[in-house]
């Protein structure tokens, strides 16, 4: 199950784009990790609507993009290798059964068939493109925890704050509103890949969550993807591609 790699038909590309959580998917043999389809399919297991998003960025912009092939339950793309919940035991109240009592052998396995190429197909599309804005695309959920989320669209950000505060203005010129920073802060650390990639290839690095209820039908991630290419096109510096599907 590996991840899932777009690329632009021109090189260099100016645009990089990552997806963490594109993917709800878990191979057979780990039994939905002990939880329900439902479980698996709602934001816990994945970021819905960002592939399509994310998908749908790359073909109207002509820039390479990588996505993310396993749920983010099997080991989480978007955390370092340190972190507690980058094998979570439990998500927002939900107990992850296939989780507990992991052994190293099996937490090997997970990053070696699910994490490393991953990340290893990032740094190929940035040694590729060494002048790209990386961008990491996710989703949130409106609700989280009896606490409404009533905005559109985040920006993260913990350094290129002039970039961020440029994006943000053009995303809300489109007629969505915006926060910086929220539903999560990028000055606490939670912006793992996009920061650790773009760092170490020395690229300017954002990430853009999309409110989910914008983003649940492939048609409605479409027309958000057509309300927010521009503003992400101007950011990177380049022209939309023509859209040929």
């Amino acid at each position: 199950m590996q991840p899932v790699t777009l690329s632009a038909a021109a090189a260099p590309a100016r645009l990089v784009l990552s997806c963490e959580h594109a993917s709800a998917s878990v191979p057979p043999e780990y039994d939905n990790l002990g939880l329900s389809p439902e479980h698996l399919a709602d934001h816990i297991g994945w970021d819905i609507g960002a592939a399509a998003l994310t998908e749908r960025l790359s073909r109207e912009l002509g820039v390479p993009a990588v996505l993310s092939g396993a749920s983010r339950l099997l080991v989480d793309c978007n955390r370092d290798l340190t972190d507690d919940d980058l094998i979570p035991h439990s998500v927002h109240g939900v107990a992850v059964p296939g989780n507990t009592a992991l052994d190293s052998a099996e937490r090997t396995r997970r990053l070696a068939r699910f994490y490393e190429p991953y990340h290893a197909a990032i740094d190929a599309q940035l040694e590729r493109n060494p002048a790209a804005l990386l961008l990491s695309v996710h989703s949130f959920t409106p609700a989280l925890n009896g606490c409404l989320r009533s905005f559109d669209v985040g920006v993260l950000f913990d350094q290129h704050e002039d970039l961020a505060h440029a994006l943000a203005r053009s995303i809300a010129d489109a007629g969505l509103t915006v926060r910086m920073n929220e539903p999560y802060s990028g000055l606490e650390g939670l912006i793992f890949s996009a920061r650790s990639h773009g760092r170490r290839h020395a690229v300017p690095y954002l990430e853009l969550e999309i409110n989910n209820r914008l983003l649940r039908a492939d048609a409605d991630a479409r027309a958000i993807a057509a309300r927010i290419a521009p503003a992400v096109a101007c950011l990177a510096g380049i022209s939309p591609a023509v859209e040929t599907r």
